[in-house]
């Protein structure tokens, strides 16, 4: 009898095995033996994808081990595992489940999501792969993290100059102003209007940009002419503050890009020097061997404060003459030099000046 019971096990093992190296899923088959969790099958698609044998791990302990190597999340996705099979036993579940984040022998890590489960007396541990799931929910998080930060340094740094525009439009109505008190008012106006302006297309673009709605359309372009658009644009700010404005644009070449994008990235270079270079200050805009650099010696910025924007961590900062600065413009600017494989370096000491170089 006993041997029959023995024989109809293995059978059952057999089959088990069969069934398990036809499913699409990492699988792990265990057994308790002598009080000892001893793994005793891997599919071939466990070996194939998480890529450990059973040599590497033999008990529940090495997998354990090998699965999470970092200690202190080791003891966390057991310590959760151990109160899923308890809250399973109390709800009369057949199986446990859990996800967690598993390290594979080639050193990826990957999210699954883990069921366990008893078939005659065995323990069947099923791998489902829901990396890019969770990929997926860490990326519209961060979108939505920024599109909150976004609104913030937007109710921010917009309320102030609206205010300034309607106070200073409503003064210039004025019945007893004269032509002479009317000027400057005029010049302000215009100030505030171009800064908040620009402030919106840069938030537009970058809004774009962060939803995939920008389409990359390459062809050739002239580098010259683009950064003389952008100047005769910023003209008024550059003489407000008395900027010397150099230039040496190389027209040759054979540079082919996407026109609005560089337009974009260019237009955020430049409008940062311009707003930390100081009255009396120096811009330099040089375009040789398909590099486009801006050189400013204005109030610079620590490795920290360039850190911060090369990881995408935007803040609001004013510029030199109080001037509306997000910092956004140049997250944006990296977003779009990915897009056309380009990609953009700073170099920067407080108080000396910022060189932004757009490498293509």
């Amino acid at each position: 009898m006993k041997k029959e019971k023995k024989s109809e096990l293995q059978i059952s093992r057999f089959e088990l095995h069969k069934v398990a190296d036809f499913l699409p899923y990492p699988f792990i088959i265990a057994e308790v033996i002598d009080g000892v969790h001893l793994n005793t099958f891997l599919n071939e698609k466990f070996l194939e994808e998480i890529g450990y044998t059973l040599g590497e791990i033999p008990t529940i302990e090495t997998w354990y081990e090998h699965a999470y190597p970092d200690d202190i999340y080791r003891e966390k996705v057991i310590s959760a595992w151990d109160q899923e099979e308890v809250n399973s036993k109390q709800e009369g579940k057949v199986f446990v489940k859990m996800k967690s984040q598993v390290t594979c022998k080639n050193g990826l890590k990957k999210w699954y999501e883990i069921k366990a489960s008893v078939v005659d007396k065995l323990h069947v541990v099923a791998f489902v792969d829901i990396d890019k799931e969770i990929a997926l929910q860490e990326e519209l998080k961060s979108i939505n993290s920024n599109n909150d930060r976004m609104l913030s340094v937007l109710g921010h740094d917009l309320r102030a100059p609206l205010h300034n525009l309607t106070t200073i439009s409503s003064m210039a109505l004025e019945d007893n102003m004269s032509q002479e008190d009317f000027a400057p008012f005029i010049e302000k106006i215009n100030k505030q209007s171009t800064e908040v302006l620009d402030m919106l297309e840069t938030t537009l673009n970058w809004s774009r940009s962060n939803f995939n709605t920008i389409k990359v359309n390459k062809v050739g372009l002239d580098m010259k002419s683009i950064i003389q658009s952008i100047l005769s644009i910023y003209k008024s700010d550059c003489k407000t503050k008395n900027i010397t404005v150099n230039l040496a644009l190389d027209s040759e070449g054979n540079l082919f890009s996407d026109m609005e994008i560089v337009t974009i990235i260019a237009r955020s270079m430049i409008t940062n020097a311009i707003k930390f270079t100081p009255i009396n200050g120096e811009i330099t805009i040089h375009f040789n061997d398909n590099v486009l650099t801006v050189s400013d010696n204005g109030i610079g910025m620590s490795d920290e404060m360039i850190s911060t924007i090369l990881n995408n961590n935007y803040r609001s900062t004013r510029g030199t003459n109080n001037e509306i600065g997000m910092g956004m413009g140049m997250q944006l600017a990296q977003n779009l030099a990915d897009k056309i494989e380009a990609r953009i370096t700073i170099q920067s000491q407080l108080q000396k000046g910022t060189t932004i170089s757009l490498i293509f």
